[in-house]
């Protein structure tokens, strides 16, 4: 980045690529691609921050550092895949959109009319020499590290890059290299172009949703169509969207945004596509059964919204790299208590986890919570641990049983993967809720079995219950 000493802002720089289409154009040359496996690894690996005397600290403070698992990553081992993806879409999807290019310019004029006229761009005149962009899909159970292991990566790549000049010539230019948006659980196809406004303005501090949350009585075509004018504007190089599985909520509601409309968008204006969902979602794509019986299904929305690669992300299996490797993050030597636990703990909490990133490192924390509430116990206290797990998943048990296998080494069955879902315990808005109970529609509140112990660190192997007296939380 080229610092400006006036106005404290860190300017594009170019640099050519190897590959020859990816030069002679300021959104490419201004992009540096790791490209190194190791190197993306260790930017997106973050320890725990332990301090050297934890053991010494007060019980608070060991609390509070216990907390701080939370800002733990450990990887995904699919994270160097996507991110070349993700680079890859992003420098081949500006070939098409170069700025300095006439076709980009007319591209710019037509949105720019369109959005004046209320009427957003669904087919591409091919004197822009624009296709329709790509698109790739992750899936996965909810609570596979799905959208975290994509916004992680995302975070490699420069969001924001002011430009000034470009081969010696003014190029004042702000690009965003992608934005990252959830789908919204409402079926208005406004509120799906408020999240996007929201979106760009948190990257770029702009007033877009501010100014488009005023303006109910526009039409949905004069939403959509400001959301390719802006996308454009700004050089947006590729667009995440999370949640996806909420358009199955109001697939039946007349209007409701849907692949489709992505798709004319966005893929029609040359911006590629990540969209993100739990395994339910997967029905969106889905081919179409034909009223006629003499033909074929319709395959156009899978071929189309998944022209790309699909990314599919389950549980960690047992004595896998990827769980030996966020095990190994979540019990470091410096906060176990009487050293690292033993394999049958870790085998254990495989089994109590199933294996999935959500529960692994909310298990872990509270587990090594409770070793400090309880005093006199060590981290490999199975004991324990199950006792956690009895306490604070009670509410979620069920539905993580449908993915426990006998043989901890073994995939997941697709029924298996159905069942957890069906069973997991939702928000309202259709997120899934880890941690508080929720009614199942129709079938009234289900009672769980409260576990057979106080609820403020007792222990099995104490002696008799303790008072709240004893301790400062409990499991």
């Amino acid at each position: 980045m080229q610092i400006d000493t006036n106005d404290h802002i860190n300017y594009a720089t170019y640099r050519e690529h190897p590959d020859p289409l990816l030069n002679g154009n300021p959104l490419t040359e201004c992009l540096t691609v790791i490209l190194s496996r190791n190197d993306v690894f260790e930017q997106l690996k973050k320890g725990h921050p332990t301090v050297e005397n934890f053991s010494d600290l007060p019980k608070f403070y060991q609390k509070s550092q216990i907390n701080h698992f939370n800002r733990v990553i450990s990887p995904h081992p699919m994270s160097f895949f996507l991110y070349q993806k993700i680079m890859e879409l992003i420098l081949c999807g500006y070939i098409d959109r170069n700025p300095l290019q006439p076709a980009n310019v007319r591209l710019l004029s037509a949105l720019a009319e369109g959005a004046r006229d209320g009427q957003y761009v669904q087919y591409i005149n091919p004197t822009f020499g624009i296709t329709s962009a790509p698109s790739c899909l992750v899936s996965g159970l909810s609570g596979s590290s799905k959208t975290t292991t994509l916004r992680t990566v995302l975070s490699l790549i420069e969001q924001l890059i002011p430009h000034k000049e470009y081969a010696g010539m003014p190029f004042m230019r702000k690009q965003l290299t992608y934005i990252s948006f959830d789908c919204s659980a409402s079926p208005s196809p406004k509120a799906l172009a408020l999240s996007f406004f929201a979106a760009v303005d948190k990257a770029l501090n702009t007033e877009y949703f501010k100014e488009w949350e005023k303006r109910g009585r526009d039409s949905v075509e004069r939403f959509y169509a400001n959301m390719q004018l802006i996308a454009a504007k700004h050089h947006i190089g590729l667009i995440h969207i999370d949640e996806v599985q909420f358009f199955l909520k109001y697939s039946a509601s007349k209007n409701s945004p849907n692949l489709i409309i992505l798709e004319s968008l966005f893929n029609k204006i040359g911006i590629p596509v990540f969209l993100s969902c739990t395994t339910e979602g997967l029905a969106l794509f889905k081919p179409v059964p034909s009223y006629d019986s003499s033909e074929l299904p319709d395959i156009s929305i899978p071929r189309r919204m998944i022209s790309e690669r699909e990314f599919v992300f389950s549980t960690y299996q047992l004595n896998s790299d990827e769980f030996n490797a966020i095990y190994d993050a979540f019990f470091p030597e410096e906060i176990c208590i009487g050293g690292r636990p033993s394999e049958e703990f870790k085998v254990e909490f495989h089994r109590l986890s199933a294996g999935l990133p959500a529960i692994i490192n909310r298990l872990a924390r509270l587990h090594h919570e409770q070793v400090i509430t309880v005093e006199n116990v060590k981290t490999d206290d199975i004991g324990l641990l199950n006792a956690v797990y009895n306490s604070q998943f009670r509410h979620i048990d069920f539905a993580l049983s449908r993915i426990r296998n006998s043989n901890q080494t073994t995939q997941l069955s697709s029924k298996q993967v159905q069942d957890f879902e069906k069973n997991l315990p939702r928000e309202s808005s259709g997120h899934a809720n880890w941690s508080k109970k929720s009614p199942s529609k129709g079938k009234g509140i289900v009672e769980h079995n409260i576990p057979d112990m106080p609820e403020y660190g007792y222990h099995e192997k104490g002696t008799e219950p303790v008072s709240d007296d004893d301790f400062d939380v409990g499991i």
